[in-house]
C-alpha cells in the first residue's frame, strides 16, 4: 500500500471516530413532544393525577376564555442545558400560546437540577414582567420546591399564573350527586371528592363520572344492572358509569353513545386493568374508583380544547396568518455546543495537518531527489522506466547518483551502534503501533433557543420527534428570557 493510500485510509477512519459520538447528541438535544394534555407536562413523574387534572382544568378554561396559555413542565434534568434555553426552545416549539397576541406562559421544573424557570410570551412582558414573575415564584414555589413537595408547589404556582392572566383557579361548582354507594365501602372524603371533581370537570368536558357500588347484582347481570342505572340516573349520552359489584368480586364500566367512539372498550379496559384490578383485588374500593375516575377526567380534560383549537383553525386560516403546520421559514438555526463545535474543528485540523504532512513528504523528495517520487522504490522505478524509457540517459544519470547517496548513507548507519542493537534502513518499526488516551466526549443537551413567527394556538401545532427544527404554531417566547430561581 503507497503513502496516498494510507493517508486516506488513515483520513476516513479518523473522521469516522470523531464523527460518530454525534449522532446521539442530536437525539438527545431534540425537544420532547409535549403529553395529551399539553398544559401539564409531567415528564419527571411528580405531579399526581389530582394535582394535574385540576390545573389542565383551569388552564383549558383560561385558554377557552382569553387564549392564554400556562403550560407545567417538570424534568429530571436538562442535561447541562442552561433552563433559560431549555424552556424557550420547549416554549417556542410548542407555540405555547396565541399567535396574535403572544400571550403563553411556560413553567419548567427540573428536580435533579433542583431549580426552575418561567418564561413567559412576548405579548406579556407587561403583564408578566420579571419583578411580578419573580414574585410569584418567590411566594409561591419556592417554599414547597426547597421541601422537594413539587406537587403543592406546582399547584399554588399554576394558580398564581392562570390569575396574573385574568383567569380563575377555583369556582363554586355544582351539587349534583355522581356517587351511589349502596355497598357503604366509601368514607365521605371520597364521596365528596367524586362529586366535586365530576361538577367541576363536567363543566368543562361536557362529561360526568358516575360511581355505583352494590352488594350484589342479584338476578340480574352486571352488564344488566348497569345498562339499568345508567338509564335510571338519567345519565347524559357523554356520561360514564362505573359499578363495583363488592359482593359478586366484579365491575362494569359503560360509556355514552356519544363518545364510544372515542372513549372505546379497548382504552376503557385498560384503564381497568392498570388502575382499578390491582386496588380492587386488595379490596382498596375508595382507591380504585378514585384513581379510575381520574383517569377518566384525565382523558376528558386532554380533549376539552378540540372544538376550541377547531374555531381557532378557521379564524386563523381567515386572518390569512400562517396555518398551524410545521415549517421552516422565519425559524432561528439551533446554536452548536461547544463540545460539537470543537469536535468539527478537530476534524478540520486533522484533515489539514494530514494534508500538510503529504505536501512536506513531496517537498522532501523533491529537495532529495528532484522528483515526488522515490527512485528506489521498485514500483515508482518501473514507472520511472515506463515514462522515460530503459534506454534513457537522464534515468541512467540519476538512478547512478541516487545509488551512490544511498550507499554512503548506510555506510555511515552501519558504523554506528544503538543500545537496542544495529540499525538498518533509516528506523525501526513497530508491529501494535502504540496506544494513547481514549477521550469519549459526550455532547452537551443544548436548548433550541430563539423564537418562532406566526402560526396558529399552540394546542393544535404540529410536532415530528425526527425534525430539531420543529416550529411552534403559537407565540413567541420573551426577548427577556424569564425568571428562574434565585439561592
Amino acid at each position: 500500500m503507497n503513502r496516498k493510500s494510507i493517508l486516506a485510509a488513515f483520513t476516513v477512519i479518523l473522521m469516522i471516530l470523531l464523527l460518530l459520538p454525534l449522532a446521539p447528541s442530536r437525539m438527545e438535544a431534540a425537544v420532547p413532544a409535549h403529553s395529551e394534555s399539553f398544559y401539564v407536562n409531567d415528564f419527571a413523574g411528580v405531579i399526581d393525577q389530582k394535582t394535574e387534572n385540576y390545573m389542565v382544568n383551569y388552564g383549558v378554561k383560561l385558554h377557552q376564555q382569553t387564549g392564554a396559555q400556562v403550560v407545567l413542565v417538570t424534568v429530571n434534568t436538562t442535561n447541562g442545558t442552561p433552563m433559560e434555553e431549555y424552556a424557550t426552545s420547549l416554549f417556542n416549539a410548542w407555540g405555547v400560546g396565541s399567535a396574535d397576541k403572544n400571550n403563553g406562559v411556560l413553567l419548567l421544573l427540573s428536580t435533579q437540577d433542583d431549580d426552575y424557570w418561567a418564561v413567559p410570551g412576548e405579548g406579556l412582558e407587561d403583564t408578566l414582567n420579571d419583578n411580578v414573575l419573580s414574585r410569584i415564584l418567590s411566594e409561591s414555589l419556592e417554599p414547597d420546591f426547597a421541601k422537594k413537595d413539587y406537587s403543592a408547589g406546582a399547584r399554588k404556582t399554576y394558580g398564581a399564573l392562570i390569575q396574573s392572566l385574568g383567569g380563575i383557579y377555583s369556582e363554586t361548582v355544582g351539587t349534583k350527586n355522581y356517587v351511589s354507594d349502596n355497598a357503604g365501602v366509601f368514607k365521605q372524603v371520597t364521596k365528596d371528592y367524586l362529586n366535586q371533581s365530576s361538577n367541576r370537570y363536567a363543566a368543562t368536558t361536557g362529561s360526568g363520572i358516575y360511581v355505583v357500588t352494590i352488594k350484589n347484582s342479584s338476578d340480574k347481570s352486571l352488564q344488566d344492572y348497569t345498562y339499568a342505572k345508567f338509564a335510571g340516573v338519567a345519565a347524559g349520552p357523554k356520561d360514564v358509569m362505573l359499578v363495583l359489584d363488592i359482593g359478586g368480586d366484579n365491575y362494569h364500566v359503560l360509556q355514552g353513545k356519544t363518545i364510544d367512539g372515542v372513549l372505546s372498550n379497548e382504552r376503557i379496559g385498560g384503564i381497568l386493568d392498570t388502575v382499578l384490578e390491582p386496588e380492587f383485588a386488595a379490596k382498596d374500593y375508595a382507591g380504585g374508583a378514585t384513581g379510575t375516575a381520574n383517569a377518566f377526567y384525565s382523558f376528558f380534560l386532554a380533549r376539552a380544547d378540540a372544538s376550541q383549537d377547531a374555531a381557532g383553525t378557521k379564524s386563523t386560516a381567515a386572518a390569512g396568518t400562517k396555518s398551524p403546520v410545521k415549517s421552516n421559514i422565519n425559524v432561528k438555526p439551533k446554536p452548536v455546543s461547544a463540545s460539537t463545535g470543537l469536535k468539527i474543528m478537530g476534524v478540520y485540523l486533522i484533515i489539514i495537518a494530514l494534508f500538510s504532512f503529504a505536501a512536506s513528504g513531496r517537498n522532501r523528495l523533491i529537495a532529495r531527489f528532484g522528483s515526488r517520487l522515490n527512485p528506489f522504490n521498485q514500483q515508482n522505478m518501473n514507472r520511472l522506466v515506463t515514462r522515460f524509457g530503459s534506454g534513457s540517459t537522464m534515468r541512467q544519470r540519476r538512478h547512478r547518483r541516487h545509488e551512490r547517496r544511498r550507499n554512503e548513507a548506510l555506510n555511515r548507519s552501519s558504523s554506528q551502534s544503538s543500545f537496542w542493537g544495529s540499525n538498518e534502513g533509516g528506523g525501526g518499526s513497530s508491529s501494535g503501533g502504540g496506544v494513547g488516551r481514549y477521550s469519549s466526549y459526550e455532547d452537551e443537551n443544548e436548548g433550541d433557543g430563539g423564537s418562532t413567527n406566526g402560526g396558529g394556538a399552540g394546542r393544535y401545532s404540529s410536532y415530528d420527534d425526527d425534525d430539531d427544527n420543529n416550529s411552534g404554531g403559537g407565540g413567541s417566547a420573551s426577548g427577556g428570557g424569564g425568571v428562574g430561581r434565585h439561592r
